[in-house]
């Protein structure tokens, strides 16, 4: 076995060396006269050895030319490779610029049409905490802002309740947003009109919730109905959406109803807010006071 796995290793020089004597026979062997010619003994070995080196030459050649080719394509594949995350980082700044300007293109649209004095103002923290929500805006009262005043955002088709200011500093402000426990607005169903009172569940996915609507009110409301502020002894202005129904809630014992509701605004995803410097209309509907 041994002697066989000696013989496989070496099976190619030893063929070289079997080639080698068979062409130095044919070649130094007088056919004619049966003799043997050094001369052409040494020339056949002569000429065998050179083409062996100039083969080996040969391959050596083309083996440092790949390895240098190799070195090249890798050194050229790896340049691309960083051209190509570099291009991707770019499309995604212009599809998020692209996204970002569609928004403002609506915010302005939007406050150009509200006619009330209100800053437009972006939220630059969120803190939120268990049953107490408040994030932080880039406005404070050198743009006029004072705490109370209602804020609102526009979302999806909708201008809907965001809170009010807690506390304004002299450029920033901190925002009591409608989900928070330590939320309360003067609200109604804008089908029918009946009212209640609407305080926060605490959480950005926990549905808010309108208190004190009167049993009677429990065959005109649907689910999916809005919900907007009702102007009533509140800092909001009337007609604002504050939400949709998702529930009604009726015990016998209970003189009210309790609905459960959804906010019409997406806390996760909201980026702008408009504070409303006076809940009463303008003289001239459309007067934008962005500062």
């Amino acid at each position: 076995m041994n002697e066989h796995s000696f013989i496989y290793k070496r099976r190619k020089g030893l063929a070289l060396l079997s080639a080698l004597i068979l062409s130095t026979l044919i070649l130094v062997i007088d056919t004619r006269a049966y003799t043997v010619n050094p001369d052409k003994i040494g020339s056949a070995v002569f000429s065998t050895i050179q083409s062996g080196f100039s083969a080996v030459g040969s391959l050596v050649g083309n083996t440092v030319n790949s390895v240098a080719e190799l070195k090249r394509l890798k050194t050229e594949y790896n340049a691309l490779q960083k051209k190509i995350a570099e291009y991707q980082i770019i499309q995604r700044d212009i599809v998020d610029l692209k996204r970002e300007n569609e928004r403002l293109k609506k915010l302005v649209g939007f406050t150009r049409e509200l006619p009330y004095t209100h800053v437009t103002s972006q939220i630059i923290s969120k803190d939120p905490s268990a049953y107490f929500l408040s994030f932080t805006i880039d406005k404070g009262t050198r743009s006029g802002i004072r705490n109370n005043m209602p804020v609102i955002a526009y979302q999806n088709g909708f201008q809907g309740v965001v809170g009010k200011i807690l506390e304004a500093g002299p450029n920033t402000s901190r925002v009591l947003p409608v989900i928070s426990a330590n939320c309360y607005v003067a609200t109604r169903l804008q089908s029918s009109m009946y009212e209640g009172l609407v305080q926060g569940g605490g959480g950005i996915h926990t549905p808010i919730l309108m208190r004190y609507v009167v049993k009677t009110a429990k065959e005109d409301i649907q689910f999916g109905d809005l919900i907007e502020t009702s102007g009533m002894d509140s800092i909001y202005p009337p007609g604002i959406f504050v939400g949709r129904v998702r529930s009604i809630g009726s015990r016998e014992w209970e003189p009210d109803l309790e609905l459960s509701i959804e906010p019409i605004i997406d806390f996760s995803r909201l980026q702008y807010v408009v504070v409303l410097k006076d809940n009463l209309p303008t003289i001239e509907a459309g007067e934008d006071s962005d500062e």
